[in-house]
């Protein structure tokens, strides 16, 4: 499998990321305005109100108050009070026609993540993460003590500046901007290349590149303003290809996603796909549509419970061999994949959880 990491900027100006495997899009960070609230990103927050059985309601900048839940609310904490957080989790409707409004849930216990470790200030410690075994063994404790102090500087960053006070509520800082976020995510040893044609994005990688994996700098690229990126790597519109409710496979066939409150419902259709053997079209059409569901999931990022209708098969063996590949597709997920395999009914399950 090839990949390859591609940073660029979207037709309004904004910073995207998207990784690349064998020449098809997989994984997205979609581009976001600076004031869109992102996971992690660290905030000094005004309590507006408590509530005993839920916890603290914080003004974090965003249409709907935060919530910290109780056990996390400092004793003594009153409404006006200024308290330092961080986006655990973001609380978005998965369907347009939701009328529930929640805020994002946050909390106080700060983590700061790094390429190959998570810094936690209280109490202190070092998460070691999967990504630093990708590293070879004598580069390992290099890279970890590096980052280590990094952290914890920034760590020390973070507190002075809630010290030194502001405008309520405000950003204080963001881990995740695209550039961190694609490192973070996808660098590995084996990419292919980190392509990016803006010198701004460039210049903000190579300083990543050669402050956390200096080792990576020989596969990073800055192609000319002429090079089109886009059209190089086939990225098309990814805004909209994730929002498009039919997708066409190569022989005709066609998969629909159709998004409730509750699940993500997706079907599988021979539409114009032909062929001399009927059982034979079931098998190919329902092997092509598992390899698209599966890239689909992770470029959408969905998240929740997802349903999938595959065409009918008559043969136990026919079954058992698209339950072993669809699996196998699925395993390339960063996210996290809990399978219910098929039901009698022969419907196949499965939940995700974003990574």
């Amino acid at each position: 499998m090839v990949q390859d990491l591609v940073i660029c900027r979207d037709p309004a100006g904004w910073p995207q990321a998207v990784l690349v495997e064998d020449g098809q899009p997989v994984e997205w960070i979609r581009p976001l305005p600076d004031t869109t609230a992102r996971r992690q990103d660290i905030l000094e927050g005004r309590i507006e109100s408590i509530d005993r059985a839920l916890g603290a309601f914080i003004a974090i900048g965003e249409e709907e108050n935060a919530l910290l839940p109780h056990r996390e609310v400092p004793p003594g904490s009153k409404p006006g009070q200024t308290i330092l957080v961080q986006i655990r989790r973001l609380i978005t409707s998965p369907h347009p026609a939701a009328d529930t409004a929640k805020g994002h849930l946050v909390t106080t216990r700060l983590q700061y993540p790094g390429l190959f470790a998570v810094y936690e200030p209280d109490p202190e410690r070092i998460i070691r993460r999967s990504k630093l075994g990708l590293a070879p063994a004598p580069d390992q404790d290099f890279l970890l003590a590096g980052e280590t102090a990094w952290l914890e500087s920034v760590h020390a960053t973070v507190c002075s500046a809630a010290k030194a006070g502001g405008p309520v509520p405000r950003l204080i800082w963001r881990p995740r901007t695209v550039c961190a976020a694609a490192l973070m995510d996808w660098a590995r040893p084996d990419l292919r290349s980190i392509q990016c044609n803006d010198i701004d994005l460039f210049t903000q990688l190579d300083t990543l590149v050669q402050e956390r994996w200096p080792a990576l700098r020989p596969v990073l690229t800055l192609c000319p303003e002429s090079f089109d990126l886009v059209a190089a790597f086939r990225l098309g519109n990814l805004a909209q290809e994730v929002n498009r409710r039919q997708v066409h496979l190569k022989n005709g066939a066609s998969i629909s996603f159709d998004q409730t409150e509750a699940l993500l419902v997706i079907d599988v259709n021979t539409k114009k796909a032909q062929a001399r053997d009927p059982e034979d079209l079931r098998v190919k059409t329902n092997l092509l549509a598992a390899v698209e569901i599966a890239r689909q999931l992770r470029l959408r990022n969905q998240a929740g419970i997802v349903v999938v209708d595959f065409i009918r098969l008559h043969s136990a063996e026919d079954r058992a061999e698209l339950v072993r590949f669809f699996s196998s597709e699925l395993k390339k997920d960063r996210g996290k994949i809990t399978l219910g395999g098929l039901t009698r009914l022969g419907l196949f399950e499965l939940v995700r959880q974003v990574p």
